[in-house]
């Protein structure tokens, strides 16, 4: 394929319909939101077929519906004043249109991760200064067969996964004009567990140096073959083992041999796997599931060298999820929950920074689950949906289309090339296959 060229079209800042209120023109974040970093965006980009709808007649409904949408989530139109706030100022969202001189088709025919970050707004703080750094960033991409590309980018200051499919949900049922399935978020904030009075830690950024990123298809039948013996192995029912469970452990497991195979027996390395609970079920008494923030417990597993076998790294995982559930999530209100909310960052924080040169630290984004593919924003659901990171290390899970699990895995550039070449892996999935690409016009 010829090599996609974006070009940015117009940048607009869309404000709530209504001004906010002064009584909530400051919001005040938790202490889970603390030490996350401001320029961490989280992005997802849903790509749709050509239809009877203008190009220009989507770009407006989605900046009206935008403006509206934002009454409700009118933190998303604000400014972050410092680690524990946002200044509601009604700055606004950034809302970029541009173009591909390509067809849509002939990019999901081959999802390429350099040519998808063109397609996501920039999330550079030099590059959206003008905008100052806005909290919310949208682009609308269109293709020369008349497709489109919505790609949003909220910071991960104010939301974790769920939130952002709440805030999608309820933007796509104003778009579509569904008024009745819009979801009024549930704003609590700093309510629910104060921020301390200094950072917890500070974690680096994250790198994307001498990394490549791959995209990876895990197959049903295959992963339920592998949840079979792993769950026969660990003497479960095999209803009790998650696919992404088994996805993980797979990629774990072959991300270590390559790791060992490029360092040599001679050095021993060890692993982790950071994970997150989301706390709305678990927290005592439980939140409902419209309550917006990062209500996410980050936790560490740790492999040794010897926990290379499918079943006991799923084991490992399946602990230390239970130890967070059962212990950890039901006092994290208490005083010695709010100790071991610092005892985590600070552990978590010490693998990010790579003070221990003998332990390669990996994030799971776990995106699965969520509907993404309802998201309809008046011209139909989604062919595809997608959401790319290039940090090393990082593995992001999504659902496919058809049926099993998508994962993209960014590695160090030699790890990498064995680790896409590991049978293990091969046999249960495939290496960057084709999108769905099921619509005549594209």
């Amino acid at each position: 394929m010829e090599k996609m060229k974006v070009e940015t079209v117009s940048r607009k800042t869309i404000k709530p319909s209504i001004p906010t209120p002064h009584h909530l023109r400051t919001f005040n974040l938790s202490v889970l939101d603390q030490d996350v970093l401001a320029i961490h965006y989280g992005s997802v980009v849903f790509f749709y077929p050509s239809d009877i709808v203008s190009v220009s007649q989507k770009s407006q409904s989605l900046k009206n519906s935008l403006s509206k949408i934002l009454l409700h989530f009118y933190p998303l139109a604000g400014q972050l004043k410092d680690a524990v706030t946002i200044e509601c100022n009604d700055q606004g969202a950034c809302f970029i249109e541009a173009t591909s001189r390509c067809q849509l088709k002939d990019f999901l025919a081959n999802p390429d991760p350099d040519l998808l970050k063109e397609l996501v707004p920039s999330t550079d703080p030099k590059a959206i200064r003008s905008t100052l750094a806005c909290i919310l960033l949208v682009q609308l991409t269109s293709f020369t067969c008349g497709g489109t590309a919505v790609a949003v980018s909220v910071s991960q200051k104010f939301a974790d996964a769920s939130s952002f499919c709440t805030f999608i949900r309820s933007w796509t049922a104003i778009s579509s004009r569904e008024y009745g399935s819009v979801v009024v978020p549930k704003l609590i904030g700093a309510s629910l567990l104060p921020p301390l009075d200094t950072l917890i830690t500070s974690i680096p950024p994250p790198t994307t140096r001498n990394c490549t990123t791959t995209r990876f298809v895990f197959h049903e039948p295959q992963i339920a073959n592998l949840k079979a013996k792993v769950a026969a192995a660990m003497g479960q029912q095999q209803q009790r083992i998650r696919n992404v469970e088994i996805v993980l452990a797979i990629i774990l497991k072959c991300a270590a041999a390559a790791s060992q195979s490029k360092y040599g027996p001679s050095r021993s390395r060890h692993s982790a796997l950071l994970n997150v609970v989301n706390l709305r079920k678990r927290i005592v008494p439980p939140l409902p599931g419209n309550t917006v923030g990062n209500l996410i417990w980050k936790y560490a597993v740790m492999f040794n060298e010897s926990d290379v076998e499918l079943h006991q790294l799923v084991s490992k995982m399946k602990d230390e999820f239970a130890n967070v559930c059962n212990d950890k999530v039901k006092r994290i209100k208490s005083k010695k929950g709010y100790t071991q909310v610092q005892e985590s960052r600070k552990q978590i924080a010490q693998l990010l920074n790579g003070k221990s040169a003998d332990i390669n630290t990996y994030t799971c984004t776990n995106l699965c689950g969520y509907p993404f593919y309802e998201m309809n924003f008046g011209w139909g659901k989604p062919l595809w949906v997608t959401s790319p990171s290039n940090f090393k290390n990082s593995i992001v899970l999504l659902d496919s289309k058809w049926g099993g699990t998508e994962a993209w895995v960014t590695l160090d550039e030699v790890e990498m090339a064995i680790f896409e070449r590991d049978q293990e892996l091969l046999a249960v999935a495939s290496s960057n296959p084709s999108a769905p690409t099921t619509h005549s016009r594209m």
